[in-house]
């Protein structure tokens, strides 16, 4: 394959998940089809589609690994593994809110979450593709810093539900329940309070 035609792969790789994002947004994974895709992306055909992704779910996670930090965590755990823990559950902190750092991210986030409550298939989808990745980086971190003798001995699955749950409870009130004060606090904020609340605790 020529540059040139390395170049026109990419660009209507990106073409199609800029398209495939708006409908999502609007629609909903659920209810989105090809046709809809195809018809944001300019009218291409729905075959075409594809060529480039093997089915709706594949261009959905390659979007996720595209437009969030963490994804590409997961793909690339050596970046995250030898850092000690204050900076690297910062990583994972900031990786995780900043997927939420755009309106179009918000909107099908908020949609999804919908959807997952109501459409098994979606809640299956979501797990498989992001969540279960995640936690699994996270806990193979955790795990790992454990070993190291870097974090005291507890289980690292517990541990890494703890911890972004805690990122969790503020990406809800901040962009699904719209708290004003959740909103005017900073994700460095965020990201530095909870990384010493995880690792420190509450006592003086």
């Amino acid at each position: 394959m020529t540059d040139a035609q390395h170049t026109e792969t990419a660009d209507r790789r990106q073409q199609i998940m800029h398209a495939a994002l708006e409908v999502f947004s609007t629609k909903g994974f659920q209810k989105a089809t090809n046709k809809d895709i195809a018809e944001a992306a300019g009218g291409i055909s729905p075959g075409l589609i594809y060529h480039y992704f093997k089915d709706k779910q594949d261009l959905f996670f390659s979007i996720l690994e595209e437009r969030t930090p963490i994804m590409s965590l997961v793909t690339h755990p050596e970046r995250l593994m030898e850092l000690p823990p204050r900076e690297g559950l910062a990583l994972i902190g900031r990786s995780y809110l900043v997927a939420l750092g755009s309106p179009a991210n918000i909107a099908v986030f908020r949609i999804l979450l919908s959807e997952a409550i109501r459409f098994p298939q979606v809640s299956e989808m979501l797990y498989k593709t992001a969540i279960v990745r995640v936690f699994g980086l996270v806990t193979g971190y955790m795990a790992h810093q454990i070993e190291q003798g870097h974090m005291r001995p507890v289980d690292p699955m517990i541990a890494t539900r703890s911890f972004i749950g805690m990122f969790i409870a503020h990406v809800l009130v901040r962009e699904v329940f719209q708290q004003p004060e959740a909103r005017a606090v900073t994700d460095e904020q965020i990201v530095q309070t909870v990384v010493d609340l995880f690792l420190n605790g509450v006592e003086p």
